[in-house]
């Protein structure tokens, strides 16, 4: 699968991105909700539980959603891979880097991240949990990742395969940590007040994206290059 890049290409997969790392919230916050009975409060990159619910013994599955909803995207991206036809191939390779998988890998390292403070959660501080932890993340996202790399045709294949793989990240960073959540919704207080424990901010970005994406996402899908062959001229020959 040969990917070439142009702005609406770009600006879908970053609608993509982001409708995958706001619904990875949306599962926790509603997830949440429904193991405890009442709203927590959620924003970009975090959730809490609502008050009612501490000593609540299986609370700790709001926060397995999350991940499970993650890499449940990118297996069904992996599906989407083993396709024949090329729509749905480009669409599960978008599918397994718009959830940035560095993201699960690189902070659960780290010690940080969903998957290893469920851990703790339940085993402590046992080394023995936290590598057991990140072995089952490996088995989550090294098999679609290998796929997707090995459907890159493009010539530096690794390069590709690295921008893919921290770019959309690093634009989550900036775009929805730094300045949506960082700068418009805690310093600015902007559309901050809640609704089901969710800012009007967040369910306004969350709708501008979705219709984003509804108009964008025919450019995740580019046609084949169809090789073309000159005619060539016919000359009698005369015997």
């Amino acid at each position: 699968m040969k990917i070439r890049l142009n702005l609406k290409y770009v600006l879908a997969f970053l609608l993509l991105t982001m409708l995958a790392g706001l619904s990875h919230e949306m599962v926790h916050h509603v997830a949440g909700a429904a193991i405890c009975g009442c709203w927590g409060y959620k924003t970009f990159n975090s959730f809490v539980l609502c008050s009612s619910c501490d000593g609540n013994p299986n609370s700790f599955w709001a926060t397995v959603a999350g991940p499970a909803f993650t890499f449940g995207l990118m297996w069904f991206g992996w599906y989407k891979l083993r396709k024949p036809d090329n729509r749905n191939r480009q669409l599960g390779f978008a599918l397994i880097f718009a959830n940035f998988p560095i993201n699960r890998i690189m902070f659960a390292f780290m010690g940080y991240n969903d998957e290893q403070w469920v851990a703790r959660q339940l085993y402590g501080d046992s080394q023995i949990a936290f590598w057991i932890t990140i072995i089952l993340i490996l088995i989550c996202t090294v098999p679609p990742l290998t796929a997707a790399f090995l459907q890159i045709e493009n010539r530096r294949r690794w390069l590709w395969f690295l921008g893919f793989f921290t770019l959309p990240f690093v634009f989550v960073i900036l775009f929805a940590g730094l300045f949506l959540e960082e700068y418009l919704l805690l310093k600015l207080k902007f559309l901050s007040e809640p609704i089901v424990g969710i800012p009007y901010l967040l369910l306004l970005v969350e709708v501008l994206c979705l219709l984003g994406y509804s108009l964008t996402k025919k450019y995740l899908y580019t046609p084949p290059e169809v090789a073309v062959t000159e005619a060539q001229p016919q000359v009698a020959s005369i015997n």
